[in-house]
């Protein structure tokens, strides 16, 4: 065999190498996806999907389509390059959550590849959306924008101001980090950070629309006395009255 042959087999071996393991990653998680891949289409109020559009900078010009070979060029890009990732990576990981058995360990980070990747190439933006809003956790026990609405507002999502929607859009990052009763600081602060990025007019006057209706649950609060919780938790609008 001539040097330029040998040399060519020595280039394939790294190609080879590549892509059989981003397709072996690939199938390994994709046999750890629930046999439910469908998108949750429930109605959501067409202002509320706009709005989520809007907090998270999502548009359709955004939307990508991964495959399991282009997936780590992605995942190891720089941080600021990653946003078109946020929404299939959180519709995936929604995905996942309908497991009886969910993988763990390296399996898990294999599943959560493939998740990302089905998501983005079968579902639409908005039935990523959708899926995120009718099923994400929301704290209080609450799966789904309709409980959620419930649990913390005792309202209908159709009932909901976009200041509460955008309060329940904070609980959804961290519901116990971010507890609007239990940690009052740091949900105001993320709340004032995402009304900054929405150009809000009067963040003060939305935060205390958004504390208004709330349902103060103090007795669930860990780590916070019940009287301090309560005391906290009054709506801004009735000291400013």
């Amino acid at each position: 065999m001539s040097w330029q042959k040998w040399m060519s087999a020595l280039l394939m071996v790294p190609v080879v190498g590549y892509v059989t393991l981003c397709l072996g990653v690939y199938l390994w998680g994709a046999g750890a996806l629930p046999a439910d891949r469908r998108p949750n289409t429930s109605a959501i109020p067409p202002s509320m999907r706009a709005q989520y559009r809007a907090i998270h900078g999502v548009d359709d010009d955004s939307a990508i389509r991964l495959d399991p070979f282009t997936m780590p060029w992605h995942l190891f890009r720089q941080p600021g390059g990653t946003d078109e990732l946020r929404l299939p990576t959180r519709a995936g990981r929604i995905l996942l959550q309908r497991s009886d058995r969910p993988a763990d360990g390296a399996r898990r980070l294999a599943a959560d590849i493939a998740a990302v990747i089905f998501v983005s190439r079968a579902w639409s933006v908005d039935e990523q959306i959708s899926t995120v809003l009718n099923e994400a956790f929301y704290g209080r026990g609450a799966f789904g924008l309709r409980d959620a609405a419930e649990a913390w507002y005792g309202q209908f999502p159709e009932t909901l101001r976009p200041e509460e929607f955008l309060a329940l859009q904070v609980l959804e990052r961290g519901p116990s980090s971010y507890d609007p009763v239990c940690r009052p600081v740091r949900f105001e602060e993320r709340f004032r950070f995402v009304s900054a990025q929405l150009s809000v007019v009067d963040i003060d006057a939305a935060l205390a629309r958004a504390r208004e209706r709330l349902r103060a649950l103090p007795s669930a609060c860990n780590g916070v006395s019940a009287p301090a919780a309560t005391r906290l938790s009054i709506p801004v609008s009735s000291q400013a009255a």
